[in-house]
């Protein structure tokens, strides 16, 4: 499923939310995908139709791999998007969220 991949994303614009307003300087960051499910979350459609719905950047050219986090989006702004992530779910109800989740008491 997505949730992990989304999790990771809303993570990756967090800390560079955290990382600009420390450093009061901006640069584009790429988005790496270490694990295999965000490899396979980066080549997913609904992804990537995410991914430029929050102002991610595609990669620019074949010198390129990575979507990039603008250096233009704000703090502000990253952090708006990583909330409207939380919000996000591409996964139907009832699919298994990984697990985070106690498990539930059957009902009878």
């Amino acid at each position: 499923g997505m949730a992990g991949p989304l999790r990771w994303l809303e993570n990756c614009l967090r800390r560079t939310a955290g990382d600009r307003e420390e450093d009061g300087v901006s640069h584009p960051v790429p988005l790496v995908p270490l694990s295999e499910e965000n490899e396979d979350a980066m080549e997913d459609r609904r992804f990537r139709a995410l991914l430029r719905q929050l102002g991610l950047r595609p990669p620019a050219n074949e010198q390129e791999s990575f979507w990039r986090i603008p250096a233009a989006l704000t703090p502000q702004q990253l952090r708006r998007a990583a909330a409207s992530i939380a919000h996000y779910s591409p996964d139907p109800p009832g699919s298994p969220k990984g697990l985070l989740e106690p498990p539930r008491c059957p009902q009878d």
